[in-house]
């Protein structure tokens, strides 16, 4: 089973600023998202960025994601700035299907933070924190 993670740009990966032209202009990963984005790659996760960036932006954004490392499969633009559901059916197997994560703007996305969020659930992401892996039941893979 493929795991899929939607993750937010500005202010989780790439530090968010007040002005939108600084966050555009000066744009500078958080601790832990490049490295973080690599891992879920390497364990075959689908990993849609999503950004109330406005579309026409699309491009810049691209580039600021590619030269920071940032990895993913697909990105959604102009999704606004306000509260955001995932809307999941259920199967008999599996009890939970989506799970929710809300950092702290611009403290990073790094295993430690993750662990704080309480992300570590029966099915979560595996992590390794402090040198321990942490891994759940079912591992997905591509």
């Amino acid at each position: 089973m493929v795991k899929t993670i939607f993750c937010d740009i500005d202010g989780t990966l790439l530090k968010f600023r007040d002005d939108f032209g600084s966050t555009m202009n000066y744009a500078e990963p958080l601790r832990g998202a490049v490295e973080t984005t690599i891992e879920w790659h390497r364990k075959g996760y689908k990993v849609i960025l999503v950004t109330g960036r406005p579309e026409p932006f699309r491009r810049r954004t691209e580039d600021q994601l590619q030269r920071f490392g940032i990895i993913y499969d697909q990105l959604v633009m102009g999704v606004g700035s306000g509260p955001r559901y995932l809307i999941n059916d259920r199967t008999d197997q599996h009890a939970q299907t989506a799970y929710c994560v809300n950092l702290k703007r611009n403290e990073g996305l790094y295993p430690e933070i993750l662990v704080e969020s309480r992300i570590l659930q029966e099915s979560a992401l595996n992590l390794t924190v402090e040198g321990h892996s942490i891994t759940s039941r079912s591992k997905g893979s591509r």
